[in-house]
């Protein structure tokens, strides 16, 4: 439960400009012991005080309080944040002091910081204080805010500084690392100033930073801390940044914000943050808050229980934001066999984008920040994906000219090795808005589209690999604008129902794309309400049942709402039909669907009302196809719609990307959903004898597994709602530990290419995606 505010005796300041905490055992009798820095703001110069309280308890009491002791030489008449931490610089077995102003002068402010060596356990300082020393190129003019705290990364000691930036409109928290600090204060390296996502606050009055291994990994998580000050009352929150790592980033991710509860201030002049570490599995937090009544101020010390994602992971999973983007609108994704996940857009064919006309591509080096770009001359807007056998992506279609829309006739092949596209020959037709199929032999049925003229290219084309040439094939039908196409363990094709748009007339049927044949499947209530909806074959693949969900109407004057129904077809009987299926708890287009290792299915984003953002649903929602149940998520906090994509990643979770919440407004924040299974316990080991394979044949693996299921996933290409390429393969299997695996015979049902092979645990933590050509 968390504690109640408890004043700090003897603060003896009227106005402050900000503060901090560190703790740690300071005598050395194994009890925690708490640091308090005050910054006072008399008329004239500012001072820093700090002062030490002896075995800090749960309840936010210490036994004794030391006396208030002066930073000497404190730097600032006016400062703008500041702070402290403890640690063993020097490897002496006593603590050293790290201390942080924020200077604000009348040209841009800056940070500096100065270290007390060996401090006694009076708060005395045996050792001397270093000069005080610049933070180059401090972030802000004005700031609100400012801390440090101290942490281990790679068995050297860094630094990490805090700054609220205070612009015009909505302030920015910012950190950075100090790597390889020395007792003399000398550091090694500075980092880049990177921005802490989703910063909260317009006006903020103080801020705080802790570090502590939060998930036992080795690597250290970074708790950052805001006070907000709106109108009514003020407001502490704090964000967890998961996987701090030598290049600055938080690399897992940054949870949401949570509200300390009770908070009561209405004015506060600063804040700081500090763990204290339990005998529990998760610390507590520490929080120092400075409160601004009239008549004179007061500190106060609070131990809080935190409300960490982790907490509610095995039920709900975690959705977690990167400090880091995609830098362009990822319209197409593709999770590529090097693990790499390719991101392309568009569209530099549209006129408000003269005269940079850029054609985008990222690359995501996944999961290491940063990304590359290589160069794109053909405008992919609105194309179609598929892989081939040898693991590069085709794409085809394309924007030739915005709005009205005609499609291109360009394909291009992107290869994961020289992470560059190379153009084929041109498809006979144009295809805007097409759809991409992968048949059992690696060659890629291409469908509809816009051609050159604006008008629907009903004739089919058929892509070779071998020769690298297209052939057109019967029209099966007006299939609709990134037509839903499921490829079914008979060679078959199967047009879902679902689409962009509206569905021509077209009802959801079955298609032989060698002779144009077409079996309808009928069942489909409200057919005309499915426009970006979104088609799953359901785990495990040999089921042959496909799940169409979500979608809304379509209607080209005004936004159409959209539908929670979901519909399910057993393909594998002689006359399919669709019955109804679990309906979702909120109504959905513009939704992604994820198959996940543990054969359950994520669907994420979406809008109740066709490109509308502000009715977005709070969460995703999980399916268990066996049950035919859905559960929630933890709240999803980046509404996903128009123009966005998701993907599955080898080590088992989902990237969520992309959105237009405005027609030309592009979203490039990554949030990335963590499922249930990786808060369930370690994860099982998994080596494979090889990395090619062959149809009916076995391979050998091991595992630290007790296993449940072994599985092969096929890579994502999602665009639109639509992902053609996902499916999940059971594997039957014998042996314990060493395993036997036998691989489909059928390559409809696993159409050649690259997978990732996966062993499920008896409590259904997966493995890490083991990547295998099958061919």
């Amino acid at each position: 439960m968390a504690g109640q505010f408890v004043p700090i005796p003897d603060w003896f300041s009227w106005e402050n400009q900000d503060g901090g905490i560190a703790v740690a055992d300071i005598d050395g009798d194994g009890e925690p012991d708490v640091v308090v820095l005050m910054v006072d703001n008399p008329a004239g110069q500012n001072t820093g005080n700090y002062r030490i309280g002896t075995r800090l308890a749960a309840d936010g009491t210490v036994s004794a309080w030391g006396p208030w002791l002066s930073v000497p030489d404190w730097w600032g008449w006016e400062n703008q944040g500041a702070g402290l931490a403890l640690a063993d610089l020097s490897g002496s077995g006593r603590l050293d002091m790290v201390v942080l102003t924020v200077d604000h002068p009348e040209r841009g402010n800056h940070g500096k910081y100065r270290i007390a060596r060996d401090l006694a356990a009076d708060g005395t300082v045996t050792g001397g204080w270093t000069p005080w020393l610049d933070i180059p190129d401090w972030y802000g003019w004005q700031n609100q805010g400012a801390d440090i705290c101290l942490t281990e990364i790679d068995g050297e000691h860094v630094l990490v500084v805090l700054t609220v930036d205070n612009p015009e409109g909505q302030n920015a928290g910012r950190f950075r690392l100090g790597k390889g600090l020395t007792a003399d204060g000398a550091v090694t390296e500075w980092t880049a100033w990177l921005a802490i996502p989703d910063w909260w606050g317009w006006e903020n009055q103080g801020a705080g930073v802790t570090a502590a291994d939060l998930d036992g990994d080795g690597r250290p998580e970074l708790i950052v801390f805001t006070v907000d000050h709106p109108a009514g009352g003020n407001a502490g929150l704090y964000t967890v940044g998961w996987g701090l790592d030598g290049t600055g980033h938080c690399v897992d991710g940054w949870s949401r914000w949570s509200h300390v509860p009770d908070w009561g201030f209405a004015q506060n002049q600063g804040a700081a943050v500090a763990v204290l570490p339990t005998a529990a599995a998760l610390p507590e937090l520490v929080v120092l808050a400075i409160d601004n009544p009239a008549g004179g101020n007061q500190g106060y010390l609070r131990v809080l229980d935190p409300d960490l994602d982790v907490a509610q992971g095995a039920t709900l999973g975690a959705w977690r934001i990167l400090d880091f983007g995609t830098e362009i609108n990822p319209v197409h994704a593709a999770l590529l066999h090097t693990g790499d996940v390719l991101f392309y857009a568009g569209s530099g064919n549209d006129p408000d984008r003269e005269p940079t006309r850029e054609f985008a591509t990222r690359v995501w080096h996944y999961p290491r920040p940063g990304l590359s770009a290589p160069p794109l001359t053909v405008d992919l807007f609105c194309s179609a994906q598929a892989f081939l056998p040898d693991g590069r992506l085709l794409a085809a279609g394309g924007t030739e000219q915005y709005d009205p829309f005609f499609g291109l006739r360009d394909a291009l092949l992107f290869d994961p090795a020289t992470l560059a596209w190379n153009p084929l020959a041109d498809m006979a037709f144009g295809r805007w808005y097409p759809s991409l199929a992968a048949l059992p032999d690696g060659r890629v049925v291409a469908t509809s589209g816009l051609d050159t003229d604006g008008f629907l290219a009903e004739t089919p084309e058929m892509f070779d690999p071998a020769t690298e040439t297209w052939s057109q094939l019967p029209i099966p039908g007006p299939i609709p604008m990134f037509g839903h196409l499921v490829l079914l363990a008979d060679g078959r094709l199967f047009y879902t129902g679902g689409q962009y748009g509206g569905n021509n007339g077209m009802h959801p049927s079955i298609w032989d794309p060698a002779t144009g044949a077409v079996t309808v499947v009928n069942g489909l209530a409200d057919p005309d309400s499915r426009n970006q909806s979104t088609s799953v074959l359901l785990p495990p693949a040999q089921d042959q049942t496909v799940m169409l969900i979500g979608g809304g109407g379509y209607d080209p004057h005004q936004p159409s709402p959209a539908t929670a129904d979901t519909r399910v077809a057993d393909l594998s009987t002689a006359a399919p039909v669709y019955r109804p299926g679990p309906p979702l708890e909120f109504a959905r287009m513009h939704v992604s669907a994820v198959v996940l290792p543990d054969r359950t299915v994520l669907v994420c984003g979406g809008a109740a009302m066709e490109e509308m953002g502000m009715m977005a649903p709070p969460h995703a929602e999980l399916l268990d196809p066996a049950t035919e149940t859905w559960n929630p998520t933890a709240p999803q906090r980046v509404p996903r719609l128009y123009h966005s994509v998701a993907l599955l990643t080898p080590d088992g979770k989902v990237v969520t990307a992309g959105s237009n919440p405005a027609r030309k407004t592009e979203e490039t924040r990554i949030e990335v959903f963590w499922p249930p299974y990786l808060f369930r316990g370690p994860r099982p080991d998994l080596r494979l004898d090889t990395e090619n394979a062959g149809y009916g044949g076995t391979l050998t693996v091991t595992t630290t597994a007790a296993v449940r299921e072994v599985s092969l996933l096929h890579p994502t290409t999602c665009t639109h709602s639509c992902d053609n390429s996902q499916r999940l393969i059971d594997l039957s299997f014998t042996g314990s530990g060493t395993l036997t695996v036998t691989l489909p015979a059928n390559p409809a049902l696993a159409p050649p290419g690259w997978y990732q092979m996966v062993v499920v645990d008896t409590d259904g933590v997966p493995s890490h995606g083991q990547w295998i050509q099958l061919s």
